[in-house]
């Protein structure tokens, strides 16, 4: 039974890599710059899709291997700063980081305290306990307008 588990296992990562391989080799014809040798084009097509299918050249959208040139390219140097605004992926990275390990640092500051009160006593747990049941179903990505809002200029 365990070989038979692994087998379909592997038969479905192998079917799942196909599946993949071929949504990319699609992705990567459809979005390949066409010769322009076809016939001439409608003008009120190429008014409605833009100049690149008149001229056929490029399409608006990138290929898979574009990006992961593109990738590759951030990649190599992680850690440049050319401005206030254009830096590597590798500061951009230790910026967001350290962003989350604040937040993360100030909510637990405040929460595991609060949960030892809550939990050592039972007046404080019975005067929370209607707020905590009133906020507990709202979803995490509820509270990001108004946190946005709040907090608009940091």
């Amino acid at each position: 039974m365990t070989a038979f588990k692994n087998s379909l296992s592997l038969r479905a990562g192998l079917l799942s890599l196909l599946i993949f391989v071929a949504i990319v080799g699609i992705w990567q014809i459809a979005t390949m710059p066409t010769a322009g040798t076809g016939p001439a084009m409608d003008p009120e097509y190429a008014k409605l899709v833009g100049a690149a299918a008149a001229t056929g050249s490029k399409s608006a959208m990138p290929t898979p291997a574009d990006i992961g040139a593109t990738i590759w390219h951030h990649l190599l140097d992680p850690f440049y700063i050319r401005g206030s605004n254009d830096k590597g992926i590798g500061i951009q990275l230790a910026y967001s980081l350290g962003r989350v390990l604040l937040g993360f640092g100030l909510a637990a500051l405040v929460a595991v305290p609060l949960g030892f009160l809550i939990g050592m006593s039972p007046l404080v747990y019975r005067a929370l306990d209607p707020f905590i049941q009133i906020l507990k179903p709202v979803s995490p990505l509820a509270w990001m307008p108004l946190a946005l809002y709040t907090i608009k200029d940091s």
